[in-house]
């Protein structure tokens, strides 16, 4: 028997935890995709010394300025950089839309327009000259290991924050899924759902999630890509996975209030044909506050809730009717036990 006394950051070592996470709790990964992450390069080497917000410093940061400094003038990368307005930073995740090996074409219809700012058309016979002329595939490859072990660290760190058993003991639901999220070690804006009908994304919860700077930290060119997800972006895109039947379960009842879910806190009116994905997210946004109330305190549940509460304007009455449901959970074994009492507060809330 192997005794491991410390923490080993070893390749081989992190890959046996890694295994351990992904299968055995079977609902969360971590992925590097290589369309997406050329893209973000290119995203990157067209905006980065004009945009304010920049990629995290890091080692993988450096080596993309090294190794394209001499394409730095490309003509597909100027025309990006000539266009009369850029693309937001969710762009690569078009990526997982894309063929598998250059020259790249659309294959799925992406539900969101990712490039708003040129034809699809125009914008991939760019990018195309672009990853075949910098010779963007020999330098992804040449990473391929530091992907690897930065995807192995972040399922590692999430694994030992213990925040997968409890989501799982929280909704303690039979629904299945996966949360997959695709990781960008140069975007330095958070994260974006992606969102797919299609087949190939069947019971799949997708996200591309960026490397955020910790300022604490001071992080340079020197410092190593250490990708830890934030655990309310993980307790946030799983709990999409458990409470996906809440709204087909009572569509129609909820369909009828819809209009009351469709202003945020500040006034701002969304369209109709949105209310499925706010009432949604709102109810997701409240488990995740009560999940981190339940985990580690009432000021973490509070802080969570009260920044949600700047966009959805029920999220704070609606984490408050969770105690009903985390205070009585003999009567309440699974969140599907709890849906009768869920849907008649919304709907008495609105009536």
């Amino acid at each position: 028997m192997i005794k491991i006394t410390r923490i080993q950051y070893s390749l081989t070592f992190l890959l046996l935890i890694s295994t351990s996470v992904s299968f055995a709790q079977k609902v969360f990964s971590v992925k590097t995709d290589h369309r997406v992450e050329a893209l973000s390069i290119f995203y990157t080497l067209s905006t980065a010394d004009t945009l304010d917000v920049k990629p995290t410093p890091s080692t993988y940061y450096r080596d993309v300025k090294k190794y394209f400094k001499p394409y730095n003038l490309h003509p597909s990368l100027n025309w990006y950089r000539n266009l009369k307005n850029w693309d937001g930073p969710d762009m690569a995740s078009i990526g997982l839309f894309l063929s598998q090996k250059y020259p790249f074409k659309l294959v799925i219809q992406p539900e969101v327009n990712y490039v708003r700012n040129s034809s699809v058309d125009s914008f991939l016979y760019h990018f195309n000259a672009f990853y075949k002329e910098c010779y963007v595939a020999k330098f992804i490859k040449k990473h391929e290991a530091d992907y690897q072990k930065m995807n192995i660290k972040a399922e590692f760190a999430i694994g030992e924050s213990g925040i997968l058993d409890d989501i799982k003991a929280f909704y303690n639901s039979t629904s299945k899924g996966e949360f997959m999220m695709y990781t960008d070690a140069l975007c330095n804006h958070g994260s974006n759902a992606i969102s797919s009908s299609d087949k190939q994304f069947a019971g799949k919860i997708i996200s591309k999630v960026g490397y955020i700077e910790d300022k604490s930290k001071k992080l340079t060119d020197d410092s190593v890509v250490n990708f830890e997800p934030a655990i309310n972006v993980v307790a946030h895109e799983c709990s999409h996975i458990y409470l996906k039947n809440f709204l087909k379960q009572y569509h129609d009842r909820l369909f009828k209030i819809r209009s009351h879910f469709l202003t945020t806190s500040k006034g701002r009116k969304i369209a109709d044909d949105q209310w499925e994905n706010e009432i949604d997210e709102l109810v997701v946004r409240a488990c995740v506050a009560k999940i981190l109330s339940v985990k580690n305190g009432i000021l973490a549940g509070d802080e969570e809730v009260d920044n949600q509460a700047k966009r959805f304007k029920w999220v704070n009455d609606l984490y408050i009717f969770f105690d009903l449901y985390t205070q009585n959970r003999n009567r309440y074994k699974t969140i599907e036990d709890f849906y009768p009492e869920l849907i008649l507060f919304l709907e008495n809330k609105t009536s």
